[in-house]
């Protein structure tokens, strides 16, 4: 595979020299070499349900056609070392009829968009991408600082020459903090905006770097607006010609109706539900079978958490809010103290700090509807052990 690149690289060094002395070409060297940016549609799949973001490059007369695409190295199953931002990524080169149909095959349709860059710019281009190809998996992957609509655009803005992209009026959800721009980025996928915005930690309240914060969706957007401009050149718009639909699109993305907002709420209402009949009619067993279940789905939760905010490398060590009610201590306590007469205390201190948790919502852009759903189920719980430990002190006494 290395041998294969190699001899790709340079094969493409000896083109560009042959290009230099070519006085045929036209005037936008499409009869030569042609630079396309390829934006694929979402799938349902959580590491692809924002799409995917790809670099075509052609060269019609040598018979080259090739895909750049940033790709993970280690098997998206693996999503422990995925969604911790500790997979290896590379720029790996693909033959555009095995690219194409792969993604013909799963249904996604791919448009690509001609850029607009000068000859030298496209040659430029092209052996910046064989240089990438030729390493290693040695880029981290993560969601924002290292994913393919980063990667395409740092290629691009790097091949021109004496100019650069005036990107002018940005869209609106630019201006988001990136909380709220994660959830509009995902819109269409709740579940997998849950997941997001439950991994992101303090980092939704930020603003990251405009490079960094745009998805494939977007970055079409931003750059049909956008123009090149330098000092020898006129100014020019990144994409030149009609976007190009290079397979249909057949895969959609499902507009369950079952969000998490919806699962979490009934949820809710069924643990208000169930604790009324522990303190009003005396149902016990049930009620201390979920409780079990509870505190176990806390801890684990909690756990993951910790590791993401500390360990991982997906949004850098962010602190997490959801570490407050979510977090291994309560099921600590409960190993080393449930059998003390006064640990009914412990869920009254518990209760407070979830309710006040909750009431604090607006104050950050991870806190939203859905997770204090689930920071609700627990305050339910806590507050509802709370009155039956209070009530059997009373008795006791």
């Amino acid at each position: 595979m290395r041998r294969t690149f190699a001899f790709l690289f340079l094969l493409t060094s000896l083109l560009s020299h042959a290009c230099e002395q070519d006085t045929t070409l036209l005037p936008d060297s499409s009869n030569f070499v042609t630079a396309s940016l390829v934006t694929a549609t979402p799938t349902d799949v959580i590491y692809s349900s924002l799409g995917h973001c790809s670099l075509r490059m052609q060269c019609p007369s040598e018979g080259l056609d090739y895909f750049f695409s940033l790709e993970v190295a280690a098997d998206p199953s693996e999503y422990m070392r995925f969604f911790s931002g500790q997979s290896k990524a590379a720029v790996v080169a693909v033959p555009s009829d095995v690219f194409i149909n792969t993604y013909a095959g799963e249904g996604r349709g791919l448009t690509a968009y001609e850029l607009n860059l000068t000859l030298r710019e496209k040659q430029k281009l092209w052996r910046i991408l064989d240089e990438e190809v030729v390493k290693p998996p040695h880029l981290t992957f993560d969601f924002l600082n290292t994913n393919c609509v980063m990667m395409s655009l740092m290629m691009i803005e790097n091949a021109l020459i004496d100019e650069e992209i005036n990107f002018g009026q940005l869209p609106d959800a630019l201006q988001l903090d990136n909380g709220d721009l994660i959830r509009y980025h995902s819109r269409h996928t709740p579940w997998a905006q849950f997941l997001y915005i439950t991994m992101s930690g303090s980092a939704c309240d930020g603003h990251y770097q405009m490079e960094y914060r745009l998805s494939p969706e977007m970055i079409v957007e931003v750059l049909s607006g956008a123009t090149i401009q330098g000092d020898s050149l006129p100014s020019r718009p990144v994409f030149v010609g009609q976007p190009r639909q290079l397979t249909p699109q057949h895969q959609y993305l499902s507009s369950s109706p079952i969000t998490p907002t919806l699962v979490f709420g009934i949820l809710f209402i069924l643990v208000a539900v169930l604790s009324a009949l522990q303190l009003f009619w005396g149902v016990n067993h049930p009620v201390r079978v979920f409780d079990i279940l509870l505190l176990l789905s806390q801890t684990v939760i909690g756990l993951l958490l910790l590791y993401t905010s500390l360990r991982a490398n997906l949004f850098g060590a962010q602190w997490n809010w959801y570490l407050i009610p979510f977090n291994p201590l309560p099921a600590l306590l409960w190993l080393v103290l449930h059998r003390h007469p006064s640990f009914w205390k412990i869920y009254g201190v518990y209760t407070i700090i979830l309710i006040a948790f909750i009431l604090a919502t607006p104050l950050s852009s991870q806190l939203d509807l859905p997770h204090q759903f689930v920071t609700g189920i627990l305050a339910v719980r806590t507050l509802t052990l709370y009155i039956t430990g209070r009530r059997k002190k009373k008795l006791l006494s």
